[in-house]
């Protein structure tokens, strides 16, 4: 069983709170180019469109594994 990270955890911080959601992150935020921006749970997935300016998509964290688990940009220190 490999170890969990903060990758594996939503990062969406709720308004007024002074952590992030962490509940599962079973979505991810990637652009056109593979690059990685965030990782979210079903919830607060509409909420990312406000805060990432351009294009995205949101993949099942599956498919986002599938394709190489992604590059994760200067968004995530990559």
């Amino acid at each position: 069983m490999r170890s969990r990270t903060l990758a594996d955890f939503c990062q969406w911080w709720p308004e007024g709170e002074r952590r992030p959601c962490y509940a599962p992150a079973r979505l991810v935020l990637v652009r056109p180019g593979g690059q990685t921006v965030g990782f979210t749970c079903a919830a607060h997935a509409g909420a990312w469109a406000g805060k990432i300016h351009g294009k995205h998509r949101v993949l099942e964290r599956a498919e986002w594994e599938v394709h190489g688990a992604g590059y994760r940009g200067t968004e995530l220190g990559g």
